[in-house]
């Protein structure tokens, strides 16, 4: 019988927690239809280190039980936590020593760990991911980074798995990651069925098409604020570097160099990635065809336009509109 261990914390998602333990349930009731022992069943406990009720981010109270010295599990999932900001997150992860320690020795064990979005933090805080792959919610990249230089962070895919640790992107994936720790415990046939069951989309490998191009860096250099907003205004014109720093009477090795330092890409790249972001807008609201709203941001040449949205987005134009736009209702 897999033993799974459903972590809790204080503001953790109740979406992310409960629903973790609604597919396991659905994964049982396809067990017993294919007549598996019930030594072949999933138990799950939610479970804090304190015990206890715990209230979840949206108000919802969880009961929490207190798991024993010698519980042993084989499976320990960490849900997604609220992000109220950078300080507060930073405290709230200073605070989870002994959970740190607990998950590193329920792993040592031999359990697996899944953990999903900001939750991330809380697993590559035990160490455990240090020069193993990892993945993480993708508006919280730099952070990550930052906090935790050793793990190899991969912002690609949405799931990652290494040595028993299974990562997951933002928080709604942990959708996917149960139907693989439904596989990895019970097999294909049965995760198949779950993800069939509860319409989960298992080929959202990919995190590219959700990544912003323009993260959002906050700096304090007046030359690369004048770049950027002289950029934001030129954006559908032909724009040569030479145009650009005579606009702003510096050399173009100068704004390059500042560029590059500030914002780690050259001027034209973040034009390119503007216009992009632009065109992704578009594609999201209006009813332009590409051709109008590759002219619309600048590019002419709309097989151009398409090749480069393809590399830097991971699909077509008409793909990224199929999957994203929201189409009014009638």
């Amino acid at each position: 019988m897999p033993r799974a261990a459903i972590l809790t914390f204080d503001h953790c998602y109740a979406s992310s927690v409960a629903g973790f333990a609604d597919i396991l349930l659905v994964a049982n009731s396809h067990l017993r239809i294919s007549r598996a022992t019930a030594s072949e069943l999933f138990e799950w406990h939610f479970v804090s280190l304190s015990g206890g009720p715990v209230i979840a981010s949206n108000g919802l109270p969880l009961h929490t039980q207190k798991p024993g010295s010698q519980d042993h599990y084989d499976l320990v999932f960490v849900p997604s936590i609220f992000y109220g900001g950078h300080r507060q997150f930073d405290r709230f992860l200073n605070q989870q020593e002994r959970v740190c320690r607990w998950l590193a020795s329920q792993w040592r064990a031999g359990a697996w760990i899944a953990a999903n979005c900001t939750g991330t933090f809380i697993l590559a805080q035990t160490g455990l991911l240090d020069a193993r792959t990892a993945t993480t919610t993708w508006w919280l990249e730099r952070q990550f980074r930052n906090k935790f230089p050793a793990v190899d962070l991969q912002m690609q895919p949405v799931l990652t798995e290494m040595d028993r640790l299974i990562c997951a992107g933002a928080s709604a994936s942990y959708l996917i990651q149960t139907v693989r720790v439904i596989e990895r415990f019970a097999g294909p046939v049965i995760a198949s069925q779950c993800a069939k069951t509860m319409l989960i989309d298992v080929n959202q490998t990919n995190q590219i098409p959700y990544l912003p191009l323009l993260a959002k860096k906050d700096h304090s250099d007046a030359l690369v604020h004048r770049a950027q907003n002289w950029l934001q205004n030129n954006m559908t014109k032909s724009v040569r570097i030479s145009e650009l720093s005579d606009a702003l009477a510096v050399s173009d090795r100068t704004l390059t160099r500042r560029f590059r330092s500030v914002l780690d890409q050259t001027p034209l790249a973040y034009l390119q990635d503007l216009r992009l972001e632009s065109a992704r807008a578009l594609l999201d609201t209006s009813s332009q065809s590409v051709d109008e709203i590759a002219g619309q941001v600048g590019y002419s040449d709309t097989s151009s336009f398409t090749r480069l949205f393809r590399q830097r987005v991971g699909m077509s134009p008409g793909a990224y509109r199929d999957r994203f736009q929201i189409r009014a209702v009638e």
